[in-house]
């Protein structure tokens, strides 16, 4: 009980002492607000240089006197209001304070200041390039400085880089001055060729936060245009034209400065400097552009093909036969057939392997070819090689040649056909060929037709022994013989066969297992019929000798 008991008071002291912080936790919030109960129609004041502002403060308590203290705008303290009104039409100072104060009680004055923010919005916000005038160069690093001039309070200032109008970089500042400070912020750059003629400025923002205005102000510099220095590239180095009835050939490049243009080729007999060539009378060849500026130089080659040669079959439009040979042709016409240096053949099959065949040098070649099935569906064309001056050799290509290859049947058969009696037998002759054959049988040699335009063929016991499978198609004819062999079927016979061993074995089995049986049966006892001896009083165990015992019981063992 004693244990208890002291449980009881420690646990009573504890929540003693929890009611009395508690207590002293609000009578001190409860002091503080009686200390001072003046309230402000405004938290916080964020005020332009130069601009008006008024805060009201009030009380609902009785007091001995309310007033307003402050550098500028002071209220004297009266004694007739609750409510009075700190008030400036033009706030010209930098740091100013405010505070409302009041006395109450036995006479002893309390306070709440009101925090004032004033600001400034820039003069001029200006940007421009640190040691450097004129063009940039492209791949080089430069410098911007922007210049933020008279503007408070510096630490809610932000500075933003724009190109056009993506964001580049932005600084913020941690000066606490509260009066108008200038400020300089740099940002490097390396210009490429897509800058050229970009435009850059900053912009200064002053972010005072909710009571500031909305949304914040924002002083921008003029752009700076930039102009980048960047020599010639082309997008692509090599361009080929197939020469028809007008060939242009344009050069033009973009760069800065704008770059002159100087072409070669053993074709042209006088320098030309403009970007673009047009001219229907331009030979094949190559042509080769350069273009130069004060950056450097960029040269791009034009290839002219002519279509002035062409490949085709001597005296022959029909589809090729396998076996048979062929010429083809291949005609160059060029204005002077000194420059050609070599006519090449060309064989693309359809394994897409491609042989090259090379002629001697002439302004007309011809080709013997002897197609075979493989090459059904095959390219041929021809290639000459020119003399190009000083250049490489200019190579100019005809057009591609298909070529159709047509040849006889080519049957797919066994030469020997079982059939057992009394099972038909269906048999497929296929035969490949171009173009596809047409399929027709016959049972004797001299070739009278039996079915036609069937591949199958319904082989029975009355089937004649020799069949002809015949395919032909607009090249030729193909016979295939085919010997049918008739066959007995064994299958029933062995089957029964089997069956008859599968009894004799059954048979003998049971037999087996007959005796087996009877044998162990023999074995066993029986009491059916059993009689005691009359010698011993024990039964006899199917006649034979051995007894067994039988115990004689009193009367007096029974009746316990």
């Amino acid at each position: 009980m004693q244990k208890g008991s002291f449980s009881l008071t420690t646990s009573f002291q504890v929540f003693y002492m929890l009611l009395t912080l508690l207590g002293l936790y609000f009578s001190l919030i409860a002091g503080t607000q009686a200390e001072c109960p003046v309230q402000l129609n405004r938290r916080r004041v964020v005020v332009r240089y130069g601009d008006s502002v008024a805060v009201n403060c009030n009380t609902s308590v009785q007091h001995q006197g309310i007033g307003w203290e402050a550098s500028e705008g002071a209220v004297g303290m009266t004694k007739d209001k609750n409510l009075i009104t700190w008030r400036v039409s033009e706030l010209k100072e930098w740091v100013i304070k405010p505070y409302c104060f009041i006395n109450y009680k036995t006479g002893e004055p309390c306070e709440v200041q009101l925090p004032v923010t004033v600001y400034k919005t820039p003069d001029n916000v200006s940007i421009s390039t640190v040691d450097h005038s004129g063009p940039m160069m492209e791949g080089k690093q430069y410098k911007l400085q922007c210049d933020v001039h008279n503007v408070a309070p510096v630490q809610y200032l932000t500075v933003k880089w724009y190109k056009g109008e993506t964001l580049l970089n932005q600084t913020i500042f941690t000066n606490t001055s509260e009066t108008p400070v200038n400020e300089t912020v740099t940002l490097q750059i390396r210009p490429d060729r897509d800058d050229d003629g970009a435009q850059y400025r900053c912009e200064a923002e002053l972010d005072l936060g909710a009571e500031g205005p909305q949304p914040h102000p924002k002083n921008s510099s003029n752009p700076l245009n930039v102009e980048v220095y960047y020599k010639p590239r082309h997008s692509n180095s090599t361009e080929t034209i197939i020469k028809k009835d007008e060939v242009i050939l344009d050069c033009t490049v973009k760069a800065n400065p704008a770059p002159r243009y100087t072409w070669r080729s053993d074709h042209l007999e006088e320098e030309i400097s403009s970007s673009v060539l047009k001219s229907s009378t331009l030979s094949p060849g190559n042509y080769t552009c350069i273009a130069t500026n004060a950056r450097g130089n960029d040269s791009k080659v034009f290839i002219i093909k002519s279509t002035d040669i062409s490949i085709s079959f001597v005296d022959h439009s029909e589809p090729l036969i396998v076996g048979k040979q062929y010429e083809l042709l291949c005609v160059i016409r060029v204005v002077d057939p000194s420059k050609i240096v070599a006519v090449r053949w060309y064989k693309l099959s359809q394994t897409n392997s491609t042989d090259t065949i090379k002629t001697p040098v002439s302004s007309t070649s011809k080709l013997q070819i002897s197609p075979n099935k493989t090459d059904d569906g095959a390219q041929y064309r021809c290639e000459a090689e020119l003399k190009a001056g000083g250049l490489q050799n200019y190579t100019m290509s005809s057009e591609h040649l298909n070529i159709t290859v047509h040849y006889k049947p080519i049957i797919k058969l066994p030469s020997t056909v079982p059939v057992f009696r009394g099972y038909p037998e269906v048999l497929v002759c296929e035969a490949e060929g171009n173009p596809k054959p047409t399929i027709s049988w016959s049972l004797s040699a001299n070739d009278t037709v039996y079915s036609t335009h069937s591949e199958k063929f319904n082989i029975t016991e009355s089937t004649p022994e020799d069949l002809y499978c015949i395919a032909s198609n607009s090249v030729g004819r193909t016979t295939k013989h085919v010997k049918v062999v008739l066959k007995e079927d064994y299958l029933p016979l062995i089957a029964g066969l089997i069956a008859v061993i599968v009894a004799f074995i059954s048979v003998i089995f049971i037999f087996i297992y007959s005796i087996y049986y009877k044998t162990a049966k023999m074995g066993r006892y029986s009491l059916k019929d059993a009689k005691p001896s009359a010698q011993t009083g024990n039964i006899a165990q199917n006649g034979k000798h051995n007894p067994i015992p039988m115990k004689k019981l009193s009367q007096s063992n029974i009746l316990a």
